[in-house]
């Protein structure tokens, strides 16, 4: 099954790169290539050299783990420099994942120039083991001069607007899916994660808990109508935005002095 998705995966590769060259892999191009050998899925990185000079690169390879249940991204950076020739194709890396039933993974390939610029630019994501079509935002911060911000940023990559699910009925599931469409409507972009949990209440009851990273902002008795799943989805909202402001507030303030 794996195998017949070649296509499938050759069209999102074209796709990511036509979107990309709009900004990227104009001189030098960022390529991700993916196959499966034996039940794993096999990664190859590869760096071009457009242009008719010599040109000294910075990679930066990232795994990138959006559904981890903590407020701490779980991510695997590889960085590297190289020295390509004019119009020469190398391969940076290969590497060799697991196919994880429930692991999403976002494959993220950069490529800088010589004043930390980025120049190249390729990205697959794997939900279940197979190829997916994703649009979780990545952003990519440049680095600085600032030492102190360059340890406290090393690996040059943050994720925003990720809301974790991690509920148990499907009263608990229409209340995520209400949560996160409004969440994404309003264009939050929160940069700690927002999980929407699902626990075991008195009896046979569940109660929500709506956490952003580990600080609880709300919980509440699920119930099986919608117009009181929409009513605390609000609540949830103005919540959720409350603290990510206090947050923000605060890390603002600790880097300040």
């Amino acid at each position: 099954m794996f195998k017949s998705k070649h296509f499938l995966w050759f069209i999102c590769c074209l796709s990511s790169m036509c979107v990309y060259s709009q900004y990227y892999n104009k001189e030098i191009q960022a390529n991700l290539n993916a196959q499966e050998i034996n039940g794993l899925i096999q990664l190859d990185a590869f760096a071009t050299n457009k242009t008719e000079v010599n040109s000294s690169v910075r990679y930066v390879f990232s795994i990138i783990y959006p559904n981890s249940k903590s407020d701490t991204l779980k991510k695997e950076v590889t960085e590297g420099r190289l020295v390509i020739n004019p119009n020469e194709k190398i391969e940076v890396l290969s590497i060799t994942l697991d196919k994880e039933v429930d692991e999403k993974k976002i494959i993220l390939f950069l490529i800088y120039d010589t004043e930390d610029n980025i120049v190249g630019k390729a990205r697959l994501v794997f939900e279940g083991g197979e190829l997916v079509e994703d649009d979780t935002k990545v952003n990519v911060i440049q680095r600085q001069n600032n030492l102190d911000v360059q340890a406290s940023k090393a690996d040059g990559i943050s994720l925003t607007g990720i809301v974790v699910e991690d509920t148990k009925t499907k009263p608990g599931s229409d209340f995520y899916k209400e949560f996160y469409s409004d969440y994404l409507s309003k264009n939050i972009n929160g940069k700690f994660i927002v999980t929407i949990k699902e626990v075991l209440a008195i009896g046979r009851n569940t109660k929500i808990e709506v956490l952003v990273a580990n600080t609880k902002v709300l919980e509440f008795i699920v119930r099986p109508s919608m117009a009181y799943l929409r009513e605390m989805k609000n609540y949830a909202i103005l919540r959720v935005i409350k603290q990510l402001e206090l947050m923000n507030k605060n890390q603002n303030t600790v880097q300040h002095y």
